[in-house]
């Protein structure tokens, strides 16, 4: 079940990078550009993934101080980083 999820979640990265990389034909595909963005949208879903997974756990009181601040730690909120 969690290799499935992370299949999911490496699936989703993979369609994020897609969408997002703009292809330039002076300069061809570039993959390291292609692969930065995927790396950086599969690290914040695996970030967010278990953030949720602390707030779904424990407490409310005691998870979400440490659900943020593991957020805020990997930039998923940009303005706290």
């Amino acid at each position: 079940m969690v290799n499935e999820r992370i299949e999911e979640l490496k699936l989703k990265a993979i369609d994020f990078a897609d969408a997002t990389y703009k292809y330039d034909l002076s300069k061809g595909f570039q993959i390291q550009e292609w692969d930065a963005i995927r790396l950086d949208e599969f690290t914040k879903l695996i970030v967010a993934e278990c953030a949720n997974y602390i707030r779904e756990t424990y407490d409310h009181w005691d998870a979400e101080p440490l659900a943020w601040t593991m957020e805020v730690a990997f930039g998923l909120h940009g303005d706290y980083a």
